[in-house]
């Protein structure tokens, strides 16, 4: 069994005003903070944003930790568009409703500071001070939402054959390619959404992890006629069965057991979102570990909001 993260009734008690005057929500409301920071110059949807306190300083004990609870696979074929359009195995870690495992040592009362803390190290409600759009209008309530996205190669194939060749595995070695942290808004009915398009949203992190024996799943399945006309035929057959022809194709998937535990990523920008809809980047390290589920816990080890 993983280790859960324990709770902190009392301090969520004791940062309550706080918390209703800067709200953190978590993925699935819209995610803008109108607290300045890191190195750059504070973002909204028309590049606009208010002063920026650049002397603000967290403390050097800051820390915040929260239980990604909610995981989630794809299923990656290979495609005919190439290498740069080629959907990658994916695995994603996220809160959801359920997610309220979370602490944080701070204390203060610097709006960004109290912020990233309650993103991160708290579960918390929000009230949404921004423009009404299709996810939430102004007045309702919302969370922050933050995902940690991984995606890995798929195996060295150059086709059906090739797999066959080599005696049909069922799982072969892969590698980490590329992993990426987003924080999103979650309304009262659980759904998420972002300001803007992901792109602007998303930062990728430069994670590192102590056990790299990554593993890609394989399956020969039957896809239907639609996606069968995206696909690379070299990875796919027909076959004949009842008369009925199915299309058969080879696709790939990762392990969901303890997949990234004992990772970590150095001093990074990450987007931070607020409830206004505006957003600024902050400088946050953290490492993760395993949990009893198949999430994941998240711990900030560092943070740098100037």
């Amino acid at each position: 069994m993983v280790k859960s993260l324990s709770y902190h009734a009392s301090l969520i008690t004791q940062h309550q005003g706080s918390f209703m005057k800067y709200p953190l929500l978590f993925l699935s409301c819209s995610f803008l903070t109108a607290c300045g920071g890191g190195g750059s110059e504070p973002l909204s949807k028309d590049n606009t944003a208010p002063a920026v306190d650049d002397s603000a300083q967290c403390g050097g004990n800051f820390s915040a930790q929260r239980h990604f609870n909610k995981q989630e696979t794809n299923i990656a074929y290979w495609q005919i568009e190439g290498d740069t359009l080629q959907t990658k195995p994916q695995v994603t870690y996220f809160t959801n409703r359920s997610s309220s495992l979370a602490e944080t040592s701070y204390k203060g009362t610097t709006p960004l500071c109290e912020l990233v803390a309650n993103i991160f190290g708290a579960d918390v409600t929000d009230t949404w001070q921004g423009s009404d759009n299709n996810s939430i209008k102004t007045g309702q309530q919302f969370k922050y939402t933050p995902e940690l996205s991984v995606s890995f190669a798929l195996p060295e194939l150059s086709s059906l054959a090739d797999w066959r060749a080599k005696g049909s595995p069922v799982s072969m070695p892969t590698n980490l390619l590329q992993s990426t942290l987003t924080v999103w808004y979650q309304n009262s009915d659980e759904q998420r959404f972002l300001q803007g398009d992901l792109s602007n949203n998303q930062k990728i992190v430069p994670l590192e992890c102590d056990n790299n024996d990554f593993r890609i799943l394989l399956s020969l399945d039957d896809v239907d006629e639609q996606l069968s006309s995206s696909l690379n035929p070299a990875y796919c057959e027909e076959v004949r069965s009842n008369n009925v022809t199915k299309t058969a194709c080879l696709n790939a998937s990762v392990q969901q057991e303890n997949l990234i535990q004992s990772c970590r990523f150095a001093m990074t920008d990450i987007i931070i979102p607020n409830s206004q809809g505006s957003k600024t980047f902050v400088k946050l390290a953290a490492k993760t570990s395993a949990n009893s589920d198949t999430g994941i816990n998240v711990e900030l080890t560092d943070i740098n909001i100037n």
